[in-house]
């Protein structure tokens, strides 16, 4: 079973049938020093030796220093962490590949983007438009919150905790004088937050401002005096004010203080994590290293590591350091 789950990932990672086989091979025999350690049906010579050298080429495996013919295996850990990472970067490289030939494209056709970096919207339109690409998020969704919502409050805040329910981050900082609201630290803030949103807080900001995968942002100015609500936004496109929209959002984040996470009610014996959870965020916190946490917990790493993705999910934390912040200010530790 478990060499069945092995080569399921390895074939993700674009391994072929023949290069699985013989990598499980190398895996499953020892080494002879006289031959071939895979042992069992082989192909014919000229095959192996194609196969040999695509493991060599990926990482997979290396010549022994015992025999010029003998391969030995890299541990899997390792090796499905290479190969992660290369399909990582190779899948980067396409998503820059294809930017690249977008731009290209809209230099020689400035019509099919109507020419314009922004797109002012006012009423239902703002909010219609806000809805539709907040939907379509996939990665990350930056939030400067400066004044009166621009959509109806509990609208705003279910769909930011659907987004989250399903990976797409949220980074929120909110002014101040956004908790002066009734009802929206309780109604709003507390239960994004709760749902995995970073939240820091400044005592200003210059705009209000919604930015979706660094592919639209949505950007209002504070609402004229006596107005309870923003009367207008502007979509913004890729391109110079995009990005400096971004390196705003940036700035302000870098200046915030972090909010503290709302403790739960009434419910706080259902969400806590169990005692072997709660060992490993004190080893976290502690700054062992995973080898130890396993030897620890009596555990293999593939649990181990299912347990922290859980964890890591259960606090809303995209790192580690994250994760051990979390898990005080929550007091689970």
């Amino acid at each position: 079973m478990e060499d069945d789950t092995l080569a399921g990932h390895l074939a993700a990672l674009g391994l072929t049938e023949p290069e699985i086989s013989r990598y499980l091979r190398l895996l499953s025999a020892p080494a002879d020093p006289g031959g071939d350690p895979g042992g069992g049906a082989e192909p014919d010579g000229a095959s192996r030796a194609a196969e040999d050298r695509r493991l060599i080429a990926l990482g997979l495996a290396a010549v022994s220093p015992a025999g010029a013919r003998t391969l030995i295996p890299v541990p899997p850990g390792t090796a499905l962490e290479l190969l992660s990472r290369r399909s990582a970067l190779r899948l980067k490289e396409a998503q820059a590949a294809v930017t690249a030939a977008y731009e290209r494209y809209r230099r020689r056709h400035p019509a099919a983007g109507d020419g314009t970096a922004a797109e002012e919207l006012t009423g239902e339109d703002a909010e219609r438009r806000l809805a539709a690409a907040l939907t379509a998020a996939e990665d990350e969704v930056l939030c400067l919150d400066n004044q009166p919502p621009v959509w109806r409050g509990e609208l705003g805040t279910a769909t930011a905790v659907s987004l989250m329910r399903r990976g797409v981050r949220h980074r929120t900082v909110y002014a101040q004088a956004a908790f002066d609201r009734p009802g929206h630290l309780s109604g709003a803030v507390e239960p994004r937050m709760a749902a995995g949103e970073q939240a820091r807080t400044l005592p200003g900001l210059p705009v209000w401002l919604t930015l979706i995968d660094d592919r639209v942002a949505f950007v209002a100015g504070p609402p004229a005096d006596g107005d309870d609500a923003c009367r207008g936004l502007l979509a913004v496109r890729p391109g110079a004010l995009l990005t400096a929209l971004r390196a705003l959002f940036e700035a302000c984040w870098d200046r915030a203080l972090p909010l503290p996470v709302p403790q739960a009610t009434g419910s706080s014996a259902a969400t806590r994590p169990g005692p072997a959870e709660r060992r490993i965020l004190a080893m976290l916190a502690a700054g062992a290293p995973d080898s130890q946490i396993v030897r620890e917990l009596g555990v293999s790493r593939r649990t181990f590591f299912r347990r922290m993705e859980l964890l890591m999910a259960q606090a809303g934390a995209g790192s580690r350091f994250q994760l051990a912040l979390q898990a005080q200010r929550r007091g689970w530790l």
